[in-house]
């Protein structure tokens, strides 16, 4: 795995860019009001724009949708990076370095001259195609034309042992950095070109570099495709095919998955250009988790026979624990002997639409394919389908969603299902819905993410009263934590702070604190801070001041100690009001 990214380092970068240009080099904003910026959300359909960036805290929002986050999470979402690509995309915006912490994998400095090299393979690829007929005339005969050679980047590998790597090290690429590119393999030290007599199918990442290839072979030697070997840059269970490009026209409302970079093409020139391609893997839930940062809707593309049922149901298991509301997995069967390119090509695009349109949800599937093991007719035969069913349906995150597929097992097997007793772990940071009044410990911790400067005005005095009534409010041990940490990085903004806790339990009730009205008047927010732990240093006060009055009419009296305790606490409460 790549080095850690050191917090200092994101610190550094999230002071040196500015949300508002990353945003705004991509989308239309205009001002509004203090420090702010609009326009329409790039996440959900709308015509009128509730989408808001502030430069002051460095944060995005979206009224309509409720996305949100930081410049990094912008980039995640809007562009389908991960958390280090997004890192290294900024860094290079900012003129910066990644530097990585001691006990990882080679620096980025040194993944660059792969993708280098990866890039110099394709320009010879595409200059090999021009030189070959035989390659030319195969992508005729499939039906591709000029346009889509062009847009998919199509090459050709020669049939010779050492073209690509002679070309390469000549042009100063040594031949270790070869072998890790993936582009060939070492023979008694010498080079030996991996891919040879293919048509070449560039991949790219999700920042458009070329990190593998695909080749599909012109004649009857070795396996008929033949993709990269796993390198540094390219693993194919975290890669869709042609995701970049699909990401690079916006969000579509539904991405189709197909089995083949073929496949691929042969729709995108039919004008389904929003499909994408596994690459010779099954799907991996970091595929879906991709999928499902560009578009709600995930169609896969299946072969109808048995192998493809097969297929499509370990596809649907990996998919059950990323389910949402929000998300949806179909799955399109083709009729027996057919695939996307041919059925396209035979049918019609006409055809193809309304098999899309058609094509069977998780859940019809899902009833389907274990009502099919069992004798539905049957008393037994429900009540074993309950018995298949539910430990599928256990793995579904908690939402609407998983009560509805309960539901829909009830009324097939006609015997009511147990809701779930699995329920959110309560840390007292329970996200509240927009109409739900805060408690006074969310009040402060809202009031901190949105200025983590106030903290410093934060009175010694307050912070030792609260202390003291750690156990008595809910959440009041973050507060005191949240404060500080705040406290101890004064130039700390609200971007910088759910970047540094991205990985706490916390930081999706913060970032959804971070763009709550809280306090429409800036100025006032330090008073209304001292304001509020003043009320809960007062909680703790008649708590305790209540504790020990009672203790003192069981006991007959306190002792000592605690009768200096209540005096001191029944004056500090007489001072307060």
């Amino acid at each position: 795995m790549a080095g850690r990214i050191p917090e200092s380092f994101i610190e550094t970068l999230l002071e040196r860019v500015d949300i508002v240009e990353v945003i705004g080099s991509r989308l239309a904003l205009k001002p509004s009001g203090r420090g702010e910026h609009k326009a329409l959300c790039p996440f959900h359909d709308e015509k009128s724009p509730s989408f808001t960036v502030s430069g002051q805290k460095q944060f995005y929002h979206c009224f309509g949708c409720g996305a949100h986050g930081t410049a990094v999470g912008f980039l995640m979402e809007h562009e389908g990076l991960d958390f280090p690509s997004a890192i290294e995309e900024l860094a290079q915006m900012a003129g910066l370095q990644v530097p990585r912490e001691q006990g990882g994998t080679p620096s980025t400095e040194r993944f660059d001259l792969l993708y280098d090299a990866l890039n110099a393979a394709q320009q010879w690829f595409r200059q090999s195609l021009g030189a070959s007929e035989a390659a030319r005339n195969y992508l005729k005969g499939r039906g591709f034309d000029k346009d889509t050679v062009t847009e998919f980047g199509i090459g050709y590998a020669p049939d010779a042992w050492q073209g690509l790597s002679d070309h390469l090290t000549g042009q100063g690429f040594d031949a270790k950095t070869l072998e890790k590119a993936g582009l060939v393999t070492l023979k008694n030290g010498r080079p030996m070109d991996k891919f040879r007599d293919r048509v070449m199918f560039p991949i790219h990442d999700r920042r458009g570099r070329v990190i593998a290839f695909g080749g599909r072979a012109l004649g009857d030697q070795g396996p008929k495709y033949m993709n990269s070997p796993e390198t540094p840059v390219f693993h194919k269970g975290r890669e869709l095919y042609r995701l970049y490009n699909v990401r690079k026209g916006g969000l579509p409302e539904r991405i189709l998955v197909v089995e083949g970079y073929m496949d691929a093409a042969a729709l995108h020139q039919f004008g389904l250009t929003d499909t994408v391609a596994t690459l010779g893997t099954a799907v991996t839930s970091d595929h879906l988790d991709l999928l499902f940062r560009a578009t709600p809707v995930v169609i896969f593309c299946f072969d109808g026979d048995r192998a493809g049922r097969q297929a499509a149901w370990r596809g649907l298991e990996t998919a059950l624990s990323v389910l949402k509301d929000n998300r949806e997995v179909r799955f399109l069967f083709l009729p027996e002997g057919e695939d996307p390119d041919s059925m396209v090509r035979t049918h019609g695009l006409e055809a193809l639409n309304q098999a899309l349109d058609q094509a069977k949800p998780l859940s019809a599937f899902f009833f389907d394919q274990l009502g099919q093991q069992v004798d539905m007719q049957s008393l037994e035969g429900r009540a074993r389908l309950m018995a298949l069913a539910e430990p599928y349906l256990k793995r579904l995150p908690e939402s609407p969603y998983a009560e509805m597929m309960r539901s829909e097992l009830a009324r097939i097997s006609g015997h009511s299902v147990k809701p779930s007793t699995t329920t959110p772990r309560d840390h007292g940071f329970a996200a509240p819905e927009a109409e739900r009044p805060l408690t006074l410990v969310q009040y402060a911790v809202a009031l901190l993410v949105q200025r983590p400067d106030l903290a410093q005005g934060v009175d010694s005095t307050k912070i030792a009263m609260i202390e003291h009534a750690e156990g008595q409010l809910k959440g009041l041990d973050f507060l005191l934590e949240l404060i500080d940490f705040c406290q101890q990085k004064p130039h700390l903004s609200t971007a910088k702070l759910l970047e540094l806790w991205r990985d706490r339990k916390e930081t999706p009730w913060l970032a959804k604190l971070a763009s709550r009205e809280v306090c429409s008047d800036f100025d006032a927010m330090p008073e209304a801070l001292a304001e509020t732990l003043g009320r809960i240093g007062d909680l703790h006060i008649k708590a305790r001041v209540r504790e020990l009055q009672q203790a003192q009419l069981i006991e007959g009296g306190l002792d000592e100690e605690r009768t200096r305790e209540l005096r001191e606490l029944l004056q500090a409460r007489s001072q307060t009001h």
